[in-house]
């Protein structure tokens, strides 16, 4: 009897004890959340899948240089790689399309800088819908109702001019300067269609001023450019003197040691977003959901600030080569409908005046 009752204590404190011990491996094992600054950014199982599948492939219209301080950043934070294939809004638009329909898009990420193309792409069924941690917290006209796409790059276009032949004191400071006779022929400036970026800046010109100030710039006989590109090489070689274009563009000249300035115009600013979301055929999705939580999040609004502006609410303003730039709050931003509403109208106009192709 006491035998018995020795082997039962036995085989149940040798059960407690393994019970013990599965416990406490399943503690250790379950895989930690991804917390920056003491917000997390992922949960465990999440950002455990996220290293698994070890990289990040991004589709994106933004520019080389800041997006590469970007995705760097997520990278240090997180030990996920990016991969990046970059191209200007429509050649990005009409891959991405080709490669979808064909069932061989292998992007996580798709971003173009025109609302109407990305609005398109959604309506395709190309982004899987997502609410970030921050969705409720972002303003609703920086994403999709459905999660679909997130606007989480805004940069800004402003005038810029080639500090070798335009003294600074010379140089036009506000949007009106720019169409003093002095200028005629010295002004370059991207094609409307040229992407969201250009759109942007006719659509708050047009805004503001109204179609006359359309009308006089057109009599300024300017250098159109079809893309942001090639009207700062023209500005940096001094083709022209003065130039409306992003400031992206103007810090990546300057980058490169040209002798161009931006100037921000105090009537205001207008800024174009690079939007984008996660695609369906993701091949690293979780991946993509680690990189959407960290860009609409502080965090990476922070690291968004290296040239641009985040998707929060709070996201800092840059300030680069000593240019401070407006708070978040002073910056124009078209609503989506807008955009999709004046395109096609504003873009006819804009061929007439400046007759363009």
């Amino acid at each position: 009897m006491a035998s018995d009752i020795r082997h039962a204590l036995i085989r149940r404190t040798a059960l407690s004890l393994a019970l013990l011990l599965l416990a406490s491996t399943a503690v250790r094992a379950a895989p930690a959340p991804l917390l920056i600054d003491g917000v997390q950014i992922a949960d465990g199982a999440t950002y455990d899948a996220a290293k698994r599948e070890g990289s990040l492939m991004m589709y994106s219209t933004y520019e080389t240089t800041s997006l590469r301080a970007i995705v760097n950043q997520f990278t240090a934070d997180t030990g996920i790689k990016v991969d990046t294939l970059r191209l200007t809004t429509e050649p990005m638009f009409q891959r991405v399309s080709a490669e979808f329909g064909a069932h061989r898009l292998a992007a996580d990420w798709v971003d173009t800088s025109d609302l109407t193309l990305t609005a398109k792409l959604a309506d395709l069924g190309l982004f899987r819908p997502y609410r970030t941690p921050s969705f409720d917290a972002l303003e609703p006209v920086l994403h999709d109702a459905g999660g679909r796409w997130y606007s989480i790059i805004r940069g800004i276009m402003a005038t810029a001019y080639n500090s070798a032949v335009v003294k600074p004191e010379d140089a036009p400071k506000t949007w009106n300067d720019m169409l003093d006779p002095k200028w005629k022929g010295k002004i370059g400036m991207p094609n409307i269609e040229a992407g969201g970026t250009a759109y942007s800046m006719y659509f708050f010109l047009r805004q503001r001023y109204g179609l006359a100030y359309w009308e006089k710039l057109a009599t300024q006989n300017v250098r159109i450019e079809p893309s942001a590109a090639p009207v700062l090489t023209d500005l940096s070689r001094g083709e022209t003197s003065v130039a409306l274009q992003g400031v992206d563009s103007t810090m990546a000249g300057i980058g490169q040691g040209a002798p161009v300035k931006p100037v921000l115009p105090p009537e205001g600013v207008p800024a174009y977003t690079v939007s984008g979301g996660i695609s369906v055929t993701a091949p690293h999705p979780h991946a993509a959901e680690v990189f959407m939580n960290w860009i609409t999040s502080k965090r990476g609004s922070a690291a968004v600030a290296v040239r641009a502006y985040g998707i929060t609410r709070d996201a800092p303003a840059p300030t680069i080569a000593g240019l401070a730039f407006p708070p978040e709050r002073k910056l124009y931003n078209i609503r989506p409908a807008d955009y999709q509403s004046t395109r096609a109208s504003y873009t006819r106009d804009w061929h007439r005046l400046f007759g363009a192709n």
